[in-house]
């Protein structure tokens, strides 16, 4: 949906994915090694267009572009979709980041942040492919122990996948903000040294 959100972190913002994107968009979820565990795209740039257009017409989804702060250069993309507000639940995901780029801790604080604290969610949760190890990997080492295996939850492929789910509350949002805080902290300092 069309939205206004915008989130400054130390190193990274998330804002408002706009036509301007597509291209990236395409590139990143065209990328042989990120798109092994995505559903199919077209190759085609007016196909990610036209997947825009319908994206700006649906409510409760947003879609963010993770940018660099020192230079406004788009790091990866992020969303918070399928939101309920009467239970003020929503799936956090579309998350895919250029190779080698260090906004992964920080986009999570970041659309963690926008969940809890701009659109007072209750609850999140990310599905992921049990086959990407490094994103599980990820939510696990976040300390999300409220996870639980959805046998065929993902069709890839031709083929059914299994979903790991981690969902983080408001409770655990509180005990997982400083601990994510304190490794964006971390991380900016090592890269303003370098």
């Amino acid at each position: 949906m069309l939205h206004d959100i915008r989130i400054d972190g130390s190193l990274y913002r998330l804002r408002p994915v706009t036509d301007g994107d597509a291209a990236l968009i395409l590139e990143l979820r065209s990328d042989p090694e990120l798109n092994r565990f995505l559903h199919a795209t077209s190759g085609m740039i007016v196909d990610q267009l036209g997947w825009l257009a319908k994206y700006y017409q649906r409510e409760g989804d947003y879609y963010f572009a993770i940018e660099r702060r020192s230079d406004g250069n788009s790091e990866g993309f992020v969303a918070l979709y399928d939101i309920d507000w009467s239970t003020k639940t929503g799936e956090w995901g579309r998350w895919i980041l250029r190779p080698g780029s260090l906004a992964a801790v920080e986009s999570a604080y970041l659309i963690y942040s926008v969940a809890f604290d701009r659109l007072g969610l209750e609850s999140v949760y990310c599905r992921t492919v049990a086959g990407n190890v490094k994103v599980v990997s990820f939510h696990d080492s976040c300390g999300i122990a409220n996870r639980k295996v959805l046998p065929g939850h993902f069709e890839l492929s031709g083929g059914w996948h299994d979903a790991v789910e981690h969902c983080v509350d408001c409770a655990f949002w509180m005990e997982l903000r400083p601990r994510l805080a304190s490794l964006v902290g971390s991380a900016a300092k090592r890269i303003n040294r370098a």
